[in-house]
């Protein structure tokens, strides 16, 4: 599919954007206090205007607005870069800073609508979100590495500008991918939210999504805590990086066999994280946390991906990008809570009831999962039956 490359040009970019963000402001201003608030101001701006700029694109077309909401955030973005160099005050640049996170392109929920209308609802599509979900994995574990190289070697804003390059090309050649693009839908019903998504199969999905991203949000802090702690700060990346592999892995794996209904597989993967990430409070050095949170974080595909397959039957195809915006949102906002909660927890008490807390936090999926199961069983049938008429 000719798209595909291009889109994942564009979401290495955007996976390597916050980071990015964070390196450029620390440098030019020497502070860490004012390098996080720009960077949660890209992540609170990403999450509460993203679901809009999805339902824009529903409504009139991935070119007509996307086309105009890159232009915004490859300015925004330099203008941030040159800011942070030239010493421009703390306002201005957390300013800037929201609009990039604003304007990001949802790269991911793009792409997905497209391959949605070129395979449509069969097993090709679930072998096409799980395509989607390693690229996923791909990105957000070569964009840090790409950020920290180019940021630490080069000049603080570099990576900054990368990433604003890999979003232009990306974007450049996915918005010219026509055949591919989804038929606007036109008209949207509902004040922020447009009342197809008013469902309580959605509400389940954003819910479990919401419980993703405070797992998301709990172990970074809490893997990072427990390398310091060792005298091994330099192995939290890897450690992280290795688990990404696996989930990769899995990932492909899992898309290709089509094995196991969707509900089922993320019930039960769902229950092994949150065990296992309590295990890994009793893990005794850094080797051993090596292959524990392999097997943990390896995991994450198995929800992440039935959870796509999932979406795509309880939506219908004119409000998909809003739909996979929300989602996002619903990770983000995970993660903003899970984050500095897990950070006090650990500062206070030490990594391993740091682990603790996070498993207590993402217990809150399988639990989700369990209570909507009435809800969410139908969608699991319907997928079923989809692949088995194709």
């Amino acid at each position: 599919m000719r798209f595909f490359p291009w889109a994942a040009i564009a979401r290495l970019g955007v996976a390597m954007s916050r980071l990015a963000v964070l390196w450029a402001v620390q440098g030019g201003t020497g502070s860490f206090g004012q390098a996080g608030a720009a960077t949660g101001a890209f992540a609170v701006a990403d999450a509460a205007v993203g679901p809009q700029v999805g339902r824009l694109v529903d409504r009139w077309g991935q070119r007509r607005v996307v086309s105009a909401t890159v232009v915004l955030f490859i300015a925004a973005a330099i203008g941030l870069a040159i800011g942070s160099a030239r010493g421009w005050p703390t306002w201005a640049l957390i300013g800037l800073a929201g609009v990039a996170g604003a304007t990001a392109p949802p790269v991911g929920a793009l792409s997905a609508a497209r391959w949605r209308k070129v395979v449509g609802s069969s097993d090709r599509l679930r072998s096409a979100l799980s395509l989607e979900g390693s690229l996923n994995d791909v990105t957000f574990l070569v964009g840090p590495v790409l950020v920290t190289t180019l940021s630490a070697t080069v000049v603080s804003w570099c990576g900054l500008i990368a990433a604003v390059g890999l979003v232009a090309v990306g974007m450049a050649g996915l918005l010219t991918a026509r055949w591919s693009e989804p038929v606007p839908a036109g008209s949207s019903a509902g004040l922020l939210v447009d009342r197809r998504l008013m469902s309580s199969r959605f509400g389940a999905l954003f819910v479990a999504n919401l419980a993703m991203g405070l797992f998301f949000g709990g172990v970074p802090v809490t893997v990072t805590a427990f390398a310091l702690a060792h005298g091994a700060g330099a192995l939290a990346g890897p450690i992280a990086a290795g688990s990404s592999v696996i989930s990769l892995t899995a990932g492909l794996v899992y898309g290709g066999t089509q094995r196991g209904k969707p509900l089922t597989v993320m019930t039960t993967v769902s229950v092994i994280i949150t065990i296992g990430a309590a295990m890994l409070a009793l893990v005794p050095n850094v080797p051993v946390m090596f292959i524990g949170y392999g097997l943990v974080g390896g995991c994450v595909a198995l929800i992440l991906i039935p959870a796509a397959v999932l979406l795509q039957q309880a939506t219908a195809s004119e409000v998909y990008t809003q739909a996979m915006t929300w989602i996002n949102s619903a990770s983000a906002i995970g993660i903003a809570i899970a984050a500095p909660l897990v950070g006090y927890l650990v500062q206070s008490h030490g990594w391993a009831v740091g682990f603790l807390a996070t498993a207590a936090l993402t217990a809150i999926l399988p639990l989700t999962l369990l209570l909507t199961r009435p809800v969410l069983i139908v969608l699991q049938h319907d997928a079923v039956s989809t692949d088995a008429g194709s």
